[in-house]
């Protein structure tokens, strides 16, 4: 799926708090899209549900992506699940003999633990932010210990000797086929789902969905929608459709 990139420009700082918060300051002000911002070192990176993301300077691929899509606004939702199986497209050829997937909605996960993540934030009428955080090569010695349960590098799931995949490369690939899997998605955008769907390991597990101002959500994770949501099947009940929630897979004896 890789093509031509669609970046219109591309910023480059050796070090920033946020490069979603300089991203959604460069939307305010009308950039045209897709502008790109990279760093790389980020002190106070921001994740999904008020999460932080910081790494260390050159062990990670740190992006936001500024984007203006014409879709219907209904189709929105999809974005993050749409870069995330851009990312994964991108960085499987890194990772050889290595299962890569996606944990809904958009997590990136490398032998079962989590690698990369994706924010997705609407600033302006008309415009999105992406930003994606990708542990390269932040080896869990380094990091801490609040972050070594369930995560992991691409330089880690590698065999013994390999050298770190290179970032740029990476870089490289994911703006291509981020920018074929992009105008896909504004001519047809429910187009790219059966891909996100094979390769979203969520699917087919026992979830828990911690869900904002509600009870968790525990069940079998059995599709998602056209508009992105999760559908959980719960022991005898209906299928419950989750449109967002921090996603646990469940490990049963």
């Amino acid at each position: 799926m890789e093509g031509p990139s669609l970046v219109s420009a591309l910023e480059w700082h050796d070090e920033v708090t946020s490069t979603n918060m300089l991203a959604l300051d460069a939307a305010r002000r009308g950039v045209p899209e897709v502008y790109a911002i990279l760093a790389d070192r980020q002190t106070v990176g921001r994740g999904r549900r008020g999460r932080t993301w910081e790494a260390p300077r050159g062990t990670s691929l740190l992006l936001s992506l500024v984007v203006r899509p014409t879709v219907r606004p209904v189709d929105l939702p999809l974005l993050p699940l749409l870069t995330g199986l851009a990312l994964l497209e991108a960085v499987k050829p890194s990772c050889p003999g290595t299962e890569v997937g996606l944990k809904w909605p958009n997590d990136l996960l490398v032998a079962d633990r989590k690698a990369a993540g994706i924010l997705v934030e609407a600033p302006v009428q008309g415009a999105a932010v992406i930003g994606i955080g990708l542990n390269v090569d932040w080896r869990a010695a380094e990091r801490p210990e609040t972050l070594r349960e369930g995560s992991i590098s691409l330089a880690e799931a590698l065999p013994p000797g390999l050298p770190a995949p290179d970032r740029w490369r990476i870089l490289a690939a994911l703006l291509g086929v981020f920018s074929n899997r992009y105008q896909e998605w504004q001519r047809r955008p429910v187009a790219f789902l059966e891909g996100y769907r094979q390769r979203c390991t969520t699917l087919g597990q026992q979830v828990r969905i911690q869900r904002a101002g509600t009870e968790p959500l525990e069940g079998k994770a059995v599709g998602v929608g056209e508009d992105g949501a999760l559908e959980v099947r719960q022991d005898g009940s209906a299928v419950v459709r989750c449109a967002a929630g921090a996603v646990e897979h469940l490990r049963l004896a």
